[in-house]
């Protein structure tokens, strides 16, 4: 494709915290990627980063943001790529990870007693992973600690909120919400079921 030197170009520019990846939409799977953050490679799966047909009728998607399996957060721009006739047959992904401007943002809100980010802990289906990320940065800003260091009443609390916000109704949210808090999925479900059992909305 004419667009891997642009993906070289971008990535280069924004080294190391930036990935572009070319994916192909006939196959499903990356055409090429450069500066691979995420560690994938040419040939994998793009089922992943597939959008709804609807979203493919714009010819930029984003900026998003998502979180890396890693619990890393990337802030995200999409270029839908068309062929002769029009009809999108790959995109484009910029990745940028802002880990770190997340850490010195997170720094300095608490040490100037800053609230959370006001945003609404509401979504749409497709972008429940953005959801999921503020929920947790916001629990975290208010403990003053990084959600793998909470403990059980820490972890209960912040899963309590992410079943609130209906997170993990999601088809295959629990592992990514497991690995973002830091444990495992049996452990998630046990919490899942206390919650559950003691919420009034559920009997």
């Amino acid at each position: 494709m004419p667009y891997f030197p642009v993906a070289d170009a971008i990535a280069a520019l924004f080294r190391p915290h930036v990935e572009v990846v070319v994916h192909d939409l006939v196959t499903m799977k990356i055409a090429h990627i450069a500066n691979p953050i995420s560690k994938r490679k040419v040939g994998d799966s793009s089922s992943g980063d597939r959008f709804p047909d609807e979203a493919l009728e714009h010819q930029v998607i984003g900026p998003y943001r998502k979180t890396h399996t890693d619990g890393r957060n990337m802030r995200c721009i999409t270029a839908v790529i068309r062929n002769e006739k029009g009809h999108p047959h790959g995109m484009l992904c910029v990745n940028f990870d802002v880990t770190m401007l997340e850490r010195v943002r997170d720094s300095l809100g608490i040490l100037a007693f800053l609230p959370p980010s006001p945003e609404p802990e509401s979504f749409f289906h497709d972008n429940w992973r953005q959801v999921l990320e503020r929920i947790v940065s916001n629990h975290e800003t208010e403990q003053g600690m990084s959600a793998r260091a909470l403990g059980a009443p820490g972890r209960r609390e912040v899963i309590a909120r992410l079943h609130a916000a209906g997170i993990l109704d999601i088809r295959n949210a629990a592992p990514v919400v497991a690995g973002r808090i830091g444990i495992s999925r049996a452990l998630l479900y046990r919490y899942l079921k206390e919650i559950r059992g003691i919420d009034p909305a559920d009997g």
